[in-house]
């Protein structure tokens, strides 16, 4: 008969060791079967994918942009840096008092490049120093879409000779995807509540929620292309459109 107080202390000490595994694995073992068995009652009885119900519904609205984002540059060439830099800094400060003149915050005005690097003339295989080029870029912020064409030629005439692009969108879009997901929601829960009168079933609580968007802002791009520093007789008309946002939404309910 297997007497444990006869066994060497070691023998002892690993003996205690696996029988306290072997009651901790049954006790999480319980747990595990209290689990379930709570999650089971709460489902009310739904252990599979039949008894449970979908249904999807869509939310749409219509969106037009509101806000503009205008890349304005300017490119200045000469025969030394010290000279470029300075040309360069007084017709990109007479654009940017322009902008200001017409209401743009100064935290709507950015520079986003400003790179000089020297021009090479090259004869015979051989490279000459012939001067600087100058390149600033400023992305600028329309939040009236009324002054986009007069900023556009009003930035030219102070001195810029590059639009490289105006994009449009939707400044706020959460908001309007928030109204589209009330929307989704709303069809969804109705067509839950159609189907159970219909089928003659009860909906239990809601255990599932999904959902995808689509044709979110921005709306509008256009590259502009490079001008010559000369305005145009007339400023140019900017469109904005428009576009649907689109929530998908799928909500999944029990069965009773």
């Amino acid at each position: 008969m297997f007497d444990y107080n006869k066994l060497p202390k070691l023998e002892r000490k690993i003996v205690l060791a696996v029988l306290i595994l072997f009651g901790l694995l049954l006790v999480f073992s319980g747990l595990n079967q209290m689990v379930n068995a709570w999650n089971n009652y709460r489902n009310g009885g739904a252990a599979n994918v039949s008894q449970t119900v979908s249904f999807a519904g869509q939310g749409k609205i219509k969106a037009a942009p509101d806000t503009a984002k205008v890349d304005i540059g300017l490119v200045t060439e000469g025969k030394d840096s010290i000279s470029v830099q300075n040309e360069n800094t007084g017709k990109m400060n007479k654009v940017i008092d322009f902008l200001k003149k017409e209401g743009v915050a100064n935290e709507d005005i950015k520079t986003s490049n400003y790179n000089l690097s020297p021009k090479y003339d090259y004869n015979k295989g051989k490279s000459t120093l012939a001067g600087y080029i100058l390149n600033q870029t400023v992305n600028v912020t329309v939040r009236d879409l009324k002054n986009v064409g007069k900023i556009l030629d009003g930035a030219v005439s102070s001195g810029a000779n590059q639009i490289n692009s105006v994009s449009l969108f939707v400044d706020k879009p959460e908001e309007l995807k928030n109204k589209a997901r009330e929307e989704a929601v709303k069809q969804a829960k109705e067509k839950a509540m159609a189907a159970s009168k219909i089928a003659s079933f009860r909906l239990g609580r809601l255990i599932g929620f999904s959902e995808s968007a689509s044709g979110e802002p921005p709306i509008f791009y256009e590259a502009m292309g490079r001008g010559g520093g000369i305005a145009a007789s007339a400023a140019p008309q900017i469109e904005p459109g428009s576009q649907e946002i689109t929530i998908n939404i799928t909500l999944t309910y029990l069965i009773k």
